[in-house]
């Protein structure tokens, strides 16, 4: 564990010019132009003010930061044996005790069976009574899950690279070992799935921040249990995240994720849950109404004037995917902007 800590310590750095930059872009709240500027010192600020009624748009940038957490993603169980291959070398760990090194390059087989943990290759024949965990020996470590056939509809490719950790360990709930991605919380993001990349800027960058709160506010500070094997499902189920292969088919998306690195939904101070979904039948619904659980203030009925005549499809709490889609595409609407209007009474806060 000790060469794997920069998952904790590691936080993304982006480079940008010292001067400010300024574009304008078309706003549909009145006919003037509306000026964006970014001004960069040691945090990013960003500022978007219409020169009519003044309304600004900000990322507060004024708390002490954190350090950028990592993430646990569970990305599919199976009773078959798994591969694993890096071009790296990798540290085998069974549970936390270290038991060698994999060299790059060389294929290994995990399987489970009767309680035994199995790792075979072409220089190693290893087995544990505890999970195997595989740990990469450099930051910007990717394996691959060689025959692995994850897929996901309508598109042609398999998506079996990913960045990080791979843990292998028995699940009680599913009878059967599950695969774990253990990542910094950055590189999850550059390989979630929730838009396309050719989307407008804002609505990716909106769905992004997003997606970025709901995974942090499911995280476990906590060591890993029995019952509790990851933070989020690499579904629907949580957040499709498809990884490096993703990462590399969507670079505009890679890019908006580290253009918005550890910025989150923030309401009276607190990182908040910001569910989202397809669309609406002409506005949200109130958390409270629809979940039958106590009030969350940020959750309450929005008009979408996109969605109008459609029926609702989803939960309907929180940001309709299709009306932001619009609002940026059609009315130039900028993340910000989006966000506040989704999460009442919210910012956009960078926390690491």
């Amino acid at each position: 564990m000790k060469k794997y800590l920069f998952i904790l310590l590691f936080s993304f750095i982006v480079v940008l010019p010292s001067q400010a930059q300024e574009i304008f872009v078309s706003s549909s709240l009145q006919t003037d132009s509306v000026l964006v500027s970014s001004t960069i010192n040691t945090t990013t600020t960003i500022e978007i003010a219409t020169s009519s009624d003044e309304i600004i748009y900000n990322v507060k940038t004024d708390r002490e930061l954190i350090v950028e957490p990592s993430i646990r993603v569970g990305l599919f169980s199976s009773k078959d044996q798994i591969n694993f291959k890096s071009e790296i070398d990798y540290e085998i760990y069974s549970g936390n005790e270290f038991i060698g090194m994999l060299p790059g390059k060389e294929m290994v087989k995990l399987k489970y069976k009767n309680g035994k943990y199995s790792l075979v290759g072409d220089s190693l024949d290893l087995e544990s009574d505890v999970f195997w965990r595989l740990v990469p020996t450099e930051i910007d470590g990717v394996f691959d899950l060689p025959g692995c056939k994850r897929t996901v509809y309508g598109r042609k490719r398999f998506y079996c690279s990913y960045r990080g950790v791979l843990e292998y360990r028995y699940g009680p709930k599913s009878k059967m070992p599950y695969v774990i991605n253990e990542l910094p919380l950055e590189d999850y993001m550059k390989g979630i799935t929730e838009t396309d990349n050719n989307s407008a800027e804002g609505y990716i960058k909106a769905v992004l921040v997003a997606a970025r709160s709901y995974a942090y506010k499911n995280i476990s500070f906590s060591p890993p249990t029995e019952r509790r094997l990851f933070d989020v499902y690499a579904s629907t189920q949580d957040q499709l995240y498809l990884g490096y292969n993703s990462e590399k088919e969507m670079p505009r998306v890679a890019r908006f994720a580290q253009e918005t690195a550890g910025e989150m939904v923030t309401y009276k101070n607190n990182v908040v849950t910001t569910p989202y979904f397809t669309h609406t039948n002409g506005a949200t619904k109130d958390w409270k109404n629809s979940a039958g659980k106590k009030d969350r203030p940020w959750l309450v009925s929005v008009k979408c004037v996109y969605d109008k005549y459609k029926k609702m499809y989803g939960h309907g709490v929180g940001m309709s995917t299709h009306d932001a889609l619009m609002r940026a595409t059609k009315d130039d609407w900028v993340y910000v902007q989006l966000l506040k209007y989704y999460y009442s009474g919210t910012e956009v806060e960078k926390i690491y």
